[in-house]
């Protein structure tokens, strides 16, 4: 079997570009033009208006002590942790925080709990499918835009971080902001001491 010369693998290799890329005007022999519509952006309207349905949400049942998806019937200072084990299962454990990882669309939580074993903390992770219609759409602007200016920001410097702290009430909805690409990264309820 003869070997290829690899100048004939870069020949084909730019036919092949310019094939699928239309330059010029050379066709495959074999094959026949066809008109392709242009698709969306993948931060179209359509997906800013599914993370800003989000985040309204989010801060309406924040003013409960609640959260959304299947942490929506969890309130702080009320549920315990056998409630939330109960309906979610054995969570993944950290110093701090009973994890539940984002799966299949379905959003992450964490979840830290009082001496007395009620929920003191509800962090919400948002997805990692599609985080485009979620928190990866949120910016301060939307923020802003959305909820008005920030009860206080404060800079993260061990995470290069900003928290962007609202007062909902009795409690607190914390957006912690990435500073390098400037979306939520997570958020935290907390009461407001």
């Amino acid at each position: 079997m003869a070997r290829r010369n690899p100048a004939h693998k870069a020949a084909l290799s730019v036919v092949c570009a310019g094939a699928v890329l239309g330059a010029g005007s050379f066709m495959i022999p074999g094959a026949a033009p066809v008109e392709a519509e242009s698709g969306e952006a993948v931060y179209s309207s359509e997906t800013n208006e599914a993370a800003l349905e989000t985040l309204q949400t989010i801060y309406t049942k924040a003013s409960e002590g609640s959260s959304i998806g299947v942490a929506d019937n969890f309130l702080i200072g009320e549920t315990t942790r056998a409630d939330v084990i109960d309906s979610l299962g054995e969570p993944y454990l950290s110093d701090a925080f009973d994890i539940y990882h984002a799966e299949m669309g379905n959003p992450g939580f964490s979840f830290a709990y009082s001496q007395d074993g009620t929920l003191k903390e509800i962090r919400y992770l948002g997805t990692n499918v599609e985080r485009q219609t979620n928190l990866g759409s949120i910016t301060p602007a939307v923020l802003e835009d959305q909820l008005g200016k920030a009860d206080a920001i404060t800079s993260i410097s061990q995470t290069n971080q900003h928290k962007y702290q609202y007062n909902t009430g009795d409690f607190e909805l914390e957006f912690i902001v990435n500073d390098e690409t400037l979306q939520v990264d997570h958020l935290n309820l907390v009461p407001n001491n």
